[in-house]
């Protein structure tokens, strides 16, 4: 007759009296089994941590990498914005401490130290009435900017590296030199509370106090500051306020790539 139980018999070493205990034969064996699928089922997610250990190591770089690239990019926003503020404020600078005459006679805060040659400003040719270069518009006036949250406060107007562009009125250099944003860029007045601005230029031809003509060649067309590629940001303003310079230059319509995309 096959038994139905299995005895255990536990005999200490400092004592006399031994301990037995009987257990079913159909629970031992449970027992066994739990025990051997338990340490298989350890073994088998011991086995999938090991192996998931390198993907583990790197997700964990490129979070760390995510995170650093992150903060640097908040950090340069920072910065955009604070170069944004300051370029205001030179513009305002450079508009209110020109002393140019409304009534149109040019006037400049240096004049007694050098001799300027007075110019007579026509309302007529001095109001942007020249498109500053044949070419495509990539970007109109009021939407947000590709490096920029904030609006955009002209036109881009995509031609070839190095192409010249040329002055939209006649008037006079007030501002030639290096921004952040716009690369080299040249501001000219032309009387009437009327500026043009041109930016990311590969050169600028004429200097701070050149007086220049409707039509005439100011700068070449590039990349610099904050560009994605080879155009003019060509601007308006009127009283330090922006104007669409496709109001007065309606002929882009044509050459407008912005109106694919609606």
């Amino acid at each position: 007759m096959k038994s139905e139980s299995y005895t255990f018999i536990i005999i200490p070493d400092n004592e006399n009296k031994t301990h037995t205990f009987h257990l079913p034969k159909k629970f031992f064996i449970s027992i066994l089994i739990g025990s051997i699928i338990l340490i298989l089922a350890s073994l088998s997610a011991l086995i999938f941590i090991v192996l998931k250990i390198p993907d583990y190591n790197i997700i964990k770089k490129q979070h760390g990498r995510f995170i650093s690239e992150r903060m640097k990019i908040l950090d340069l926003a920072q910065d955009l914005k604070r170069l944004k503020h300051m370029d205001d404020l030179v513009r305002h600078s450079l508009g209110s401490d020109l002393k140019i005459d409304e009534r149109p006679l040019l006037k400049d805060s240096l004049e007694g130290i050098y001799d300027f040659p007075e110019m007579e400003y026509s309302y007529i040719h001095n109001i942007p009435s020249k498109a500053p270069i044949k070419g495509f518009i990539s970007q109109q006036s009021g939407n947000a900017g590709l490096f920029s949250l904030d609006k955009h406060q002209g036109i881009d107007i995509v031609a070839k590296e190095g192409a010249p562009f040329v002055a939209a009125a006649k008037g006079v250099v007030v501002f030639s030199g290096w921004t952040y944003e716009f690369g080299n860029m040249m501001i000219l007045y032309h009387g009437d509370d009327y500026f043009t601005h041109y930016g990311h230029n590969n050169q600028n031809l004429k200097e701070q106090l050149d007086i220049v003509e409707r039509g005439e060649v100011i700068g070449l067309v590039g990349s610099t500051g904050v560009s994605s590629g080879p155009h003019l940001h060509f601007e308006i303003w009127r009283e330090f306020v922006p104007i669409d310079p496709l109001i007065f230059f309606p002929e882009y319509f044509t050459e407008d790539l912005t109106s694919l995309d609606e």
